[in-house]
């Protein structure tokens, strides 16, 4: 093998050095999108292939459009139900109640009930947080006010009776929740996002109360358990008022219990899973359902954590060496390979509750096999531009069509194949030249040859080669013709013509005309690359070939500048054009050759 070139060797680098450039935009601008939609996927992957247990879960009891119906109040006034629903709750003995709703800001105790006017709101929920308070812990949810900076106020009343809380649970938290960039909820939302930068939060704190206390952070953890159903509020106040504890008691006895409203068009967040089992389809759930959801992460084994940012950069960064490689294929199968190894891997951590993020080394694996396939491809055309300016005066254009192609390689082989065979000459150019200079002599035969060559490749022929004052060119070979001996006769009819024309410029110019004979055979010949490893052509050979050359030579003698053999009359099914001249001795052969002078008078008209 060949060491490189310092200039080839800093070509490379600089490629890889923009590669790696390219895939460092890539890690920063696309990869988070891409991970995102890659681990919805893994989510939902292992969700219904690999379904985990929830050894301890959530019981959600949900405020529905139907218990809003069924009561004359507004929400905001439901101090009645809310004081009802802790009672029952709270003596049916739970681990903890959540409470996914804002307590009001005021005491409402100047309001008085339709049905009740001795009513009293405020001492109705104040005396329900206190009797469940009593049995179990209680979380109630603040939520943060952006208009003014700071989390909406709870009645003072309220907030004293639930800060008298024994214990080290808070009973008033943050529901606030973190939206990724496409608005889906897949993290934790941890101290550095909360606006008062504590990391007390209502989901931690109802972890808090089942037992469970850590410096929490990671991805939500939306493998583990099934899609929540919910207890109806007005199903939990007909038990109470129906005296079933033993009912209450089966539900919610060390049981964490969280309640909220499960309204389609309420308090709603893009989760990666399906989690209401009342919508089995949507992804877009009650923000009640979400908060289970931590807890339930919280509750069994924790979040997910991703594995650190250095790494995920470093092997990215790494798979950008892919650049170097020459073998465009091979790094194709070895990065399909990658990819699917590399998913099946991060699915299969992600189960483990770790999270390797795969695009952003994809994405560099990939940059750098594009990058480098496309560097390829134009130092192909570079290449290939460089060959035809380069030999395209050594070899026809269809030669050089299928070097260029790579359907025509160096080796010393050939093949047998039908092709009809073309040889010229300029009568009595030997005489002609002798007193003209060498430069002169090289002059004219250029413009001669120019313009016959032309002739041949717009006819799809080859030229093989320039003998003195002499050209050899066949049809059908390398690039195949539907009828090489018709290509072949009008390539002799357009060449008189061309010469016609080189011979009114000679006149024009006080030189005397050229004359030509054409001689035209087909048959089978062998084609390919004759000659040495170094130095060799491609050609045809074979006695297809030195027959045309004899029946070139019978032109002048039988007085028509294009003859062919019979043959290529046959081929063309002996139109009226060519005249029979019977049979000749050719030199060198035993048996006579049947031959056709062209008449170009018909022929012009005939093509």
């Amino acid at each position: 093998m060949h060491p490189q070139p310092p200039s080839a060797r800093r070509a490379g680098l600089i490629g890889w050095l923009a590669v790696a450039l390219a895939s460092v935009a890539a890690l920063a601008l696309a990869a988070p999108a891409l991970d995102a939609r890659i681990l919805d996927l893994q989510f939902a992957a292992n969700r219904h292939w690999h379904p985990q247990p929830a050894a301890r879960d959530v019981v959600v009891v949900g405020i529905n459009e139907a218990f809003l119906d069924s009561v004359d109040e507004p929400l905001a006034l439901s101090h009645k139900y809310l004081a009802e629903f802790m009672r029952a709750v709270g003596e049916a003995g739970p681990a903890v109640i959540g409470m996914d709703i804002e307590l009001p800001a005021k005491r409402f105790d100047t309001l008085a009930s339709t049905t009740d006017p001795g009513f009293d709101f405020h001492r109705t929920l104040v005396g329900g947080l206190i009797e469940s308070m009593r049995n179990t812990k209680l979380v109630l949810a603040k939520t943060w006010d952006y208009d003014r900076n700071h989390y909406r106020d709870i009645q003072i009343d309220y907030a004293a009776v639930l800060g008298a809380q024994e214990g080290e649970v808070r009973a008033i938290a943050s529901a606030m929740v973190l939206k990724d960039a496409d608005g889906r909820v897949r993290r934790y939302p941890g101290a550095s996002v909360q606006p008062d930068r504590r990391p007390f939060t209502l989901v931690s704190e109802m972890a808090a109360a089942a037992g469970v206390r850590r410096a929490w952070r990671g991805l939500i953890n939306y493998q583990i358990g099934g899609q929540f159903p919910y207890i109806a509020l007005q199903d939990v106040l007909r038990l109470a008022r129906d005296g079933e504890t033993a009912r209450l008691r089966a539900l919610f006895a060390g049981r964490v219990v969280l309640i909220g409203t499960v309204q389609d068009e309420a308090d709603l967040y893009d989760l990666p899973v399906p989690l209401a089992r009342w919508r089995p389809d949507a992804t877009r759930v009650p923000g009640v359902l979400l908060h289970a959801q931590i807890v339930r992460t919280m509750l069994n084994g924790g979040f997910i954590t991703p594995i650190a940012p250095a790494w995920v950069w470093g092997l990215s960064l790494l798979f950008t060496l892919s650049w170097f490689h020459r073998s465009v294929a091979y790094k194709g199968i070895l990065l399909a390979c990658l990819a699917l190894g590399l998913v099946l891997l991060s699915t299969e951590l992600l189960r483990r509750r770790l999270w390797l993020p795969p695009a952003g080394i994809l994405l560099c694996a990939s940059i750098g096999w594009l990058a480098r396939g496309g560097w390829q491809a134009w130092q192909g055309v570079r290449e290939n531009r460089r060959l035809s300016r380069s030999f395209s005066g050594f070899v026809s254009p269809s030669v050089m069509k299928e070097i260029l192609a790579g359907r025509l390689d160096g080796g010393l082989q050939g093949s047998k194949r039908h092709i009809c065979v073309l040889f010229s000459d300029i009568r009595d150019f030997t005489g002609m030249s002798e007193p003209m200079p060498a430069e002169d002599v090289v002059a004219l035969l250029n413009r001669y040859f120019g313009r016959m060559a032309a002739v041949v490749h717009r006819h799809g022929g080859t030229v093989d080669k320039f003998i003195g004052d002499g050209m050899m060119a066949f049809f059908n070979a390398p690039n195949a013709l539907a009828d090489p001996e018709r290509a072949a006769l009008r390539t002799a009819r357009d060449m008189l013509d061309a010469l016609a024309g080189l011979n009114a410029e000679l006149a024009a110019e006080g030189r005397p005309a050229l004359a030509v004979g054409i001689g035209l055979h087909s048959g089978l010949a062998v084609i390919g690359n004759v000659g040495s490893p170094d130095r060799h052509e491609f050609t045809a050979i074979g006695d297809t070939v030195n027959i045309a050359a004899r029946v070139e030579a019978m032109c002048k003698p039988l007085g028509y500048p294009v003859v062919c053999s019979e043959a290529v009359a046959a081929a063309l099914g002996f139109p009226p054009d060519l005249v029979g001249l019977g049979e000749h001795q050719l030199k060198g052969r035993r048996a006579g050759v049947g031959l056709y002078g062209l008449d170009q008078a018909l022929a012009a008209a005939r093509l």
